[in-house]
């Protein structure tokens, strides 16, 4: 197993789970399968999303909705990569539960287009790729089923971070992932890439179940990179807030304001604490 660049409280976490906890080598190779779609969703979706949204079939409208779906999507594939550099279960279980999530709801996504008769060539390529990374993290999780626990070991204040960040994840997993067209009009969008809409939920869903299972584990060697995760999706998002603002202020397109600003509060907060939670380990 690589433990190089790791710092001691990894591995300390990781020599007190024993060797049972290790990745296997085709496990490792199956993780890189949601890794490289994640990668591929996310950048083309947070960087060219008239592109995307074209390539799919989609009117292409609400840029930064596609921006938000591309961030979330994003955390995932970084920590991925963290997982299968470092080969531990403990560490990457909570991480696999979040694709795990991401993915059956991307399935609920997929199947509500078919119900319409809305299916473009986007929904069939999800689909199959959702239903692949659903088999795949299942399994693991099946196959795993028997590892120790972490003794709890976070501070009082990341709790609360905890509690923060889930809050907000699953109030913009839910609205866009089950009433889509009500939540566009709220904010001032068009709301016509109603998929979109889903699949932006469909991934912080997947956050959102990532911070519940760290308040029930409430271990930092169990968390941490489902919050480098949270890092890279924050971040971006608040990316996108500044450039959606700044795009609206500079410009005479009509930009809604309120959701940028209400993400883009909240996105650098979240990225900020978290940020100073890893450097501190936890603590």
């Amino acid at each position: 197993m690589d433990q190089q660049g790791m710092s001691p409280g990894q591995r300390e976490g990781m020599a007190s789970q024993g060797g049972a906890s290790e990745l296997s080598s085709l496990e490792r190779g199956l993780l890189a399968l949601p890794l490289a779609a994640g990668a591929v969703f996310g950048v083309l979706s947070f960087l060219a999303p008239g592109f995307l949204g074209t390539l799919a079939g989609y009117p292409a409208n609400d840029h930064f909705v596609y921006r938000l779906a591309g961030a979330a999507t994003l955390g995932y594939p970084v920590a991925l990569a963290f997982i299968i550099r470092q080969g531990s279960w403990v560490a990457a279980r909570l991480v696999v539960v979040g694709v795990l999530v991401f993915n059956l709801a991307s399935l609920f996504a997929c199947a509500y287009e078919f119900a319409k008769g809305r299916t473009v060539g986007m929904v069939y390529l999800i689909m199959v790729a959702s239903l692949l990374f659903v088999a795949i993290t299942g399994w693991m999780l099946y196959t795993h089923q028997g590892a120790a626990k972490s003794e709890p070991n976070i501070a009082r204040w990341v709790m609360w971070l905890l509690i923060i960040g889930t809050a907000a994840a699953t109030i913009f997993a839910l609205l866009p992932l089950l009433v889509p067209g009500q939540a566009a009009k709220f904010f001032g969008y068009r709301g016509t890439d109603v998929f979109v809409y889903r699949q932006a939920g469909a991934a912080c869903l997947g956050y959102s179940l990532m911070g519940i299972l760290g308040l029930m584990s409430r271990n930092w060697n169990e968390f941490r990179w489902a919050s480098v995760a949270a890092v890279v999706f924050n971040g971006l998002s608040f990316l996108a807030s500044a450039w959606s603002l700044f795009k609206g202020i500079n410009s005479n397109a009509n930009e809604p304001a309120l959701l940028p600003i209400l993400v883009g509060v909240a996105s650098l907060g979240v990225t900020v604490a978290t940020l100073i939670a890893i450097q501190r380990d936890g603590k």
